[in-house]
């Protein structure tokens, strides 16, 4: 018997409770590593067949191998993962967006630096699960595919993945005590299980959960009221369902002229410029076909952006403003009164400094004030309008033209609001913090419109034991550390990103609050010795149901190049796989 053959009767499929080390000596020697290369190889091709399975088991477990179409090898490092004495410090993920990848980047960085205080005892390990087969979240599809340097951290997040102390665990839901099982097709693991298995467990699966406008009337029983991630999931070419042959659908823009967007943040500014941008221009994105195929039928003339609050009190920035207002051909409207008057409120003496973020709010007013200045376009042009102090109080719709069929919005009736300052006396007057009130005695007025996207962020769904905080729509936490029901800090449970600090900020605001996170995570592992129960090696698997249905990096690694090259044909970044069955598929998992 080899020892290849050996060692795959003693363990489990992919190294399992062992350790190689424990049976090679000096692990660290070439005849060792050619044995693990072995040993591995025929763990991948007893497993999943052929050469194809073997050099994705070999690439996972840290064998070099030479990338096609790279330019030459790339590296993998070869990680015995400590010894049978001193197993890994294992740590769970739930999440494979930005959050959860900014985080697992610092936590290998502080690692390698030994700092005092932050210095663990033995091999730090991690495992990343998300729900999509795909990784990225947020980056893959929540940009804006005309925004491709903001995607750049994905290559960032590529070399995390390469680290020999990482595993992928994409198609994986991690569910709460209660929740059911996903439907077939998917694995899931209970963060009760990876509680039990891992040292810790940081949770960055974002915020999910659209917010509403309190159900006013004609919200959720009229056709083309949708809220924004329904528009971002599908021009971003998101997946359905794991049967699903397309991505998501969303309306017949053929039949809409005038769109109005409840909502005055980023979203709400790229939902804007996404719609009143040529096709041809949005050709040469990655933006997801259906949704370009819908665009060029678009016959959208209008678009109003409204806010409830005033100019001041906008939450987008000054780079999204700039885009929308640079749109040659779309004429851009703003209300010259509240212009002016927030002009008039930043000119007080010190009104900048006692505003939060003061200098921004004055360069997005800068812009808007220098686009209102600009000459109307012809007659017939793209109009976009930024409305202030409205709040919808009821949407109306036409009357259908057969009795079977959807009644869709056809007016929006607003409610017209005043700024309340803040009055102390004692404290200067902070313009950006003014609430909106109903003007008294109330006023009333109506717009007409085809489709009502809703840009009103988002709410996370939370698995116990976190605990809402309503104030700033998130879960409960001190510097990331979880407080659970009984407001006590649940041991070896944290957040961060959106779930942690609510759902607002960029990328770079996730990037730095994950960093600050995984130096909590690591201080507090630094501190209190890890559990000697767990499971001793770092590639062993968590406790998977329907686990055969795990997407691992390498099945990523390989969609990922079909997709460029599939956008290299059609010259575009490239042409995103819409379809959960069709990435299983292209793994062969099914």
């Amino acid at each position: 018997m080899t020892f290849a053959d050996w060692f795959f009767k003693e363990a489990s499929p992919v190294f399992g409770d062992r350790d190689l080390g424990e049976y090679v000596p000096d692990g660290g020697s070439a005849p060792a590593e050619e044995m693990q290369r072995r040993c591995v190889t025929t763990i991948g091709r007893r497993k999943h067949g052929g050469e194809r399975g073997a050099r994705l088991r070999t690439r996972e477990a840290g064998e070099d191998d030479e990338e096609e179409g790279s330019g030459g090898r790339r590296r993998y490092t070869t990680s015995l993962g400590g010894s049978a004495t001193a197993p890994p410090i294992r740590l769970a993920i739930g999440g494979g967006g930005p959050a959860g990848f900014f985080a697992a980047s610092r936590l290998f960085s502080l690692d390698q630096q030994k700092l005092p205080g932050l210095t663990l005892p033995r091999p730090l390990t991690i495992h990343l699960f998300e729900a999509l087969p795909t990784p990225y979240g947020l980056s893959r599809y929540g940009v804006a595919p005309d925004h491709p340097e903001v995607k750049n951290c994905e290559t960032k997040f590529a070399q995390v993945a390469e680290h020999p102390n990482f595993q992928y665990f994409g198609n994986t839901t991690v569910l709460g005590d209660g929740q059911d099982e996903p439907s077939w097709g998917r694995a899931s693991v209970r963060l009760r299980t990876l509680r039990e298995e891992y040292d810790a467990v940081l949770l960055a699966y974002g915020a999910s959960r659209d917010r509403s406008l309190g159900g006013i009337p004609g919200e959720d029983t009229l056709e083309n009221i949708l809220p924004a991630r329904a528009a971002v999931e599908w021009y971003n070419g998101y997946p359905g369902t794991w049967a699903a042959e397309t991505g998501p659908r969303f309306v017949d823009l053929s039949t809409v002229e005038r769109v109005t967007i409840v909502g005055m943040g980023n979203v709400a500014l790229d939902m804007a410029r996404i719609l009143l941008t040529d096709v041809d221009v949005l050709a040469r994105t990655d933006m997801s076909e259906r949704a370009l195929a819908e665009l060029a039928r678009s016959r959208v003339r209008h678009v109003d952006i409204v806010g409830r609050r005033g100019p001041l009190q906008a939450a987008f920035t000054t780079r999204e403003l700039r885009e929308l207002v640079s749109l040659k051909h779309v004429d851009m409207r703003f209300p010259t009164d509240l212009l002016a008057d927030a002009a008039t409120r930043l000119a007080e003496p010190g009104a900048l400094a006692r505003m939060a973020n003061g200098r921004l709010r004055k360069r997005l007013l800068e812009v808007m004030l220098k686009a209102a200045e600009r000459p109307s376009l012809p007659l017939g042009s793209r109009t976009c309008t930024l409305s202030f102090l409205r709040t919808p109080v009821a949407f109306h719709g036409r009357t259908p033209p057969a009795a079977d069929t959807p009644t869709r919005v056809s007016e929006v009736e607003w409610r017209l609001n005043s700024l309340d300052y803040p009055s102390d006396p004692l404290e200067p007057v902070d313009y950006s913090a003014a609430k909106a009130l109903p003007i008294q005695p109330p006023l009333h007025h109506s717009t007409s419109t085809d489709l009502v996207l809703k840009s009103l962020g988002y709410q996370p769904i939370l698995i116990p034991p976190l605990t809402y905080d309503s104030q700033r729509s998130r879960a409960r936490n001190t510097e990331g550390r979880v407080i659970g029901p009984d407001s006590e800090v649940v041991p070896g449970l944290y957040v961060t990103g959106w779930l942690s600090r609510g759902p607002r900020g960029v990328i770079g605001d996730t990037m730095s609050e994950a960093h600050a996170t995984a130096e909590v995570i690591l201080s507090d592992l630094c501190a209190s010795p890890p559990r000697s129960s767990l499971r001793q090696h770092h590639h062993h698997p968590p406790s998977l149901v329907g686990g055969q249905f795990r997407f691992d990096w390498p099945m990523w690694a390989e969609l990922d190049r079909l997709e460029i090259a599939r956008g290299r044909a059609a010259s575009k970044p490239r042409v995103k796989t819409s379809s959960i069955l069709e990435m299983l598929q292209s793994a062969r998992l099914l």
